[in-house]
């Protein structure tokens, strides 16, 4: 299965990554009044978060193949994806549509970016047959 994420061609890998930005997009710009209430527990939507940008930061390391850059290059992706989930955060609380700005919301995000870039280092090293995901080797 890893073999076949890497197998696929850049452009398709950036179609998915931009179709997902989307979907990020319309869920966190759609009127709250509009989605369905499903009580779960607690703080559920702060796992939707980490989950959400988690996927994103996935993406966006397997678009540009990061595990091959420097350290750098990870921090300023990792960056990208934080800023994207501040603004949809800015853009909830001015476009008026039932839903506001909350930190707690860009916390989770920044999480789940880098649980999500963690995921796809340890993914690469266990293709390059590493043992130890998290060494810098």
């Amino acid at each position: 299965m890893i073999s076949y994420l890497y197998a696929l061609k850049p452009q398709v890998r950036k179609t998915i990554g931009v179709v997902y930005l989307l979907v990020i997009a319309l869920l966190s710009l759609w009127p709250s009044n509009s989605l369905p209430h499903i009580p779960l527990f607690p703080g559920v939507d702060k796992l939707v978060h980490i989950c959400m940008y988690l996927g994103l930061s996935f993406l966006a390391c397997w678009i540009y193949d990061i595990c091959h850059q420097r350290l750098r290059f990870i921090c300023t992706l990792l960056t990208a994806v934080f800023m994207y989930g501040a603004l949809m955060e800015v853009l909830q609380h001015t476009m008026h549509n039932g839903r506001g700005f909350d930190f707690k919301d860009m916390i989770a995000n920044l999480i789940g970016a880098i649980i999500g870039a963690l995921i796809y280092t340890c993914l690469d090293r266990m293709k390059m047959g590493k043992s130890d995901c998290l060494s810098g080797e």
